[in-house]
Protein backbone atom coordinates (compact mmCIF):
# COMPACT_ATOMS: atom_id res chain seq x y z
CA UNK A 1 0.00 0.00 0.00
CA UNK A 2 1.30 3.69 -0.64
CA UNK A 3 0.41 5.98 2.39
CA UNK A 4 0.57 9.18 1.51
CA UNK A 5 0.04 12.66 4.09
CA UNK A 6 -1.06 15.48 1.87
CA UNK A 7 -1.31 19.21 2.82
CA UNK A 8 -3.75 20.46 0.66
CA UNK A 9 -4.53 23.45 -0.83
CA UNK A 10 -6.69 24.51 -3.08
CA UNK A 11 -4.39 25.52 -5.50
CA UNK A 12 -2.00 22.85 -4.65
CA UNK A 13 -0.99 20.28 -2.51
CA UNK A 14 2.18 19.17 -0.71
CA UNK A 15 2.41 15.28 -0.37
CA UNK A 16 4.67 13.18 1.58
CA UNK A 17 4.51 9.55 0.52
CA UNK A 18 5.89 5.92 1.66
CA UNK A 19 5.41 2.41 -0.43
CA UNK A 20 5.02 -0.21 2.54
CA UNK A 21 6.61 -2.96 -0.13
CA UNK A 22 9.33 -1.12 -1.29
CA UNK A 23 10.24 0.59 1.96
CA UNK A 24 10.95 3.96 -0.23
CA UNK A 25 9.34 7.06 0.35
CA UNK A 26 9.52 11.03 -0.87
CA UNK A 27 7.57 13.96 -1.39
CA UNK A 28 6.41 16.25 -3.79
CA UNK A 29 4.14 19.66 -5.00
CA UNK A 30 1.49 18.89 -7.48
CA UNK A 31 -0.22 21.76 -8.71
CA UNK A 32 -4.01 21.57 -9.54
CA UNK A 33 -4.29 24.29 -12.13
CA UNK A 34 -1.93 22.57 -14.51
CA UNK A 35 -4.55 19.11 -13.50
CA UNK A 36 -1.11 17.55 -12.15
CA UNK A 37 -2.73 16.70 -9.27
CA UNK A 38 -5.33 14.62 -10.89
CA UNK A 39 -2.74 13.04 -13.24
CA UNK A 40 -1.00 11.91 -10.11
CA UNK A 41 -3.74 10.11 -8.52
CA UNK A 42 -4.98 8.79 -11.90
CA UNK A 43 -1.88 7.13 -12.90
CA UNK A 44 -1.48 5.48 -9.17
CA UNK A 45 -5.24 4.25 -10.49
CA UNK A 46 -4.02 2.61 -13.73
CA UNK A 47 -0.98 1.31 -12.23
CA UNK A 48 -3.36 -0.90 -9.66
CA UNK A 49 -1.67 0.52 -6.47
CA UNK A 50 -3.65 0.67 -3.32
CA UNK A 51 -3.50 3.67 -2.20
CA UNK A 52 -4.58 5.62 1.70
CA UNK A 53 -4.72 9.60 1.40
CA UNK A 54 -4.53 11.63 4.67
CA UNK A 55 -5.84 15.23 4.74
CA UNK A 56 -7.35 17.58 7.43
CA UNK A 57 -10.68 18.76 7.47
CA UNK A 58 -10.98 21.66 4.91
CA UNK A 59 -13.94 23.54 3.52
CA UNK A 60 -12.05 23.14 -0.22
CA UNK A 61 -11.45 19.59 -0.71
CA UNK A 62 -15.11 18.50 -2.52
CA UNK A 63 -13.69 17.73 -5.73
CA UNK A 64 -10.63 16.49 -4.68
CA UNK A 65 -12.60 14.17 -2.48
CA UNK A 66 -14.71 13.27 -5.87
CA UNK A 67 -11.95 12.43 -7.49
CA UNK A 68 -10.41 10.16 -4.80
CA UNK A 69 -14.07 8.10 -4.18
CA UNK A 70 -13.99 7.99 -8.13
CA UNK A 71 -10.68 6.42 -8.38
CA UNK A 72 -11.60 3.94 -5.57
CA UNK A 73 -8.75 5.61 -3.38
CA UNK A 74 -9.16 5.41 0.23
CA UNK A 75 -9.43 8.72 2.10
CA UNK A 76 -8.92 9.45 5.55
CA UNK A 77 -9.93 13.30 7.07
CA UNK A 78 -8.20 14.55 9.82
CA UNK A 79 -9.42 16.17 12.67
CA UNK A 80 -7.43 19.84 12.39
CA UNK A 81 -7.19 20.34 16.17
CA UNK A 82 -5.93 17.62 17.07
CA UNK A 83 -3.44 17.90 14.29
CA UNK A 84 -2.18 20.90 14.83
CA UNK A 85 -1.69 19.85 18.77
CA UNK A 86 1.07 17.71 17.54
CA UNK A 87 2.98 19.55 14.85
CA UNK A 88 6.45 20.46 16.30
CA UNK A 89 6.92 24.10 15.71
CA UNK A 90 4.99 27.14 15.92
CA UNK A 91 5.10 27.88 12.24
CA UNK A 92 3.22 25.87 9.71
CA UNK A 93 5.02 24.40 6.70
CA UNK A 94 3.24 22.48 3.89
CA UNK A 95 6.25 20.12 3.79
CA UNK A 96 6.53 19.57 7.56
CA UNK A 97 2.74 19.74 7.64
CA UNK A 98 2.60 16.62 5.16
CA UNK A 99 5.55 14.67 6.82
CA UNK A 100 3.51 14.92 10.18
CA UNK A 101 -0.27 13.47 8.43
CA UNK A 102 2.42 10.82 7.01
CA UNK A 103 3.91 9.89 10.13
CA UNK A 104 0.10 10.16 12.20
CA UNK A 105 -1.00 7.65 9.23
CA UNK A 106 2.13 5.32 9.51
CA UNK A 107 1.83 4.95 13.47
CA UNK A 108 -1.84 4.74 13.07
CA UNK A 109 -2.54 7.41 15.21
CA UNK A 110 -4.39 9.74 12.37
CA UNK A 111 -7.33 11.50 14.30
CA UNK A 112 -9.28 10.55 11.72
CA UNK A 113 -12.94 11.92 11.51
CA UNK A 114 -16.41 10.24 10.42
CA UNK A 115 -17.24 11.61 6.71
CA UNK A 116 -20.67 10.46 5.23
CA UNK A 117 -20.56 8.86 2.05
CA UNK A 118 -20.92 11.34 -0.65
CA UNK A 119 -24.35 9.97 -1.59
CA UNK A 120 -25.08 10.51 2.25
CA UNK A 121 -23.81 14.15 1.82
CA UNK A 122 -26.33 14.96 -1.31
CA UNK A 123 -29.12 13.59 0.34
CA UNK A 124 -28.29 15.96 3.39
CA UNK A 125 -27.77 19.05 1.28
CA UNK A 126 -30.84 18.44 -0.72
CA UNK A 127 -33.40 17.27 2.57
CA UNK A 128 -31.49 18.49 6.14
CA UNK A 129 -31.35 15.21 7.60
CA UNK A 130 -33.99 13.45 5.54
CA UNK A 131 -36.49 14.45 8.39
CA UNK A 132 -39.35 16.26 7.58
CA UNK A 133 -39.68 18.34 4.09
CA UNK A 134 -37.47 18.73 0.74
CA UNK A 135 -34.81 21.74 1.11
CA UNK A 136 -34.43 21.72 -2.78
CA UNK A 137 -37.85 23.18 -3.36
CA UNK A 138 -39.31 20.22 -4.92
CA UNK A 139 -42.15 19.24 -2.67
CA UNK A 140 -41.93 16.67 0.40
CA UNK A 141 -39.16 14.16 1.00
CA UNK A 142 -41.52 11.21 -0.69
CA UNK A 143 -41.18 13.68 -4.01
CA UNK A 144 -37.94 14.78 -3.63
CA UNK A 145 -35.76 12.92 -6.87
CA UNK A 146 -32.51 12.82 -4.52
CA UNK A 147 -34.43 10.67 -1.20
CA UNK A 148 -33.90 6.98 -2.03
Amino acid sequence: MLIIGCDYHPGMQQIAWFDEESGECGEQRLEHSTGEGESFYRELKRRGVQVRVGIEASGHTRWFERLLAELEIELWIGNPAKIAAQRVGKQKQDREDARLLLRLLREDRFPRLWVPSRENRDLRHCCGTGIGWCRCGRGSRINCTLWP
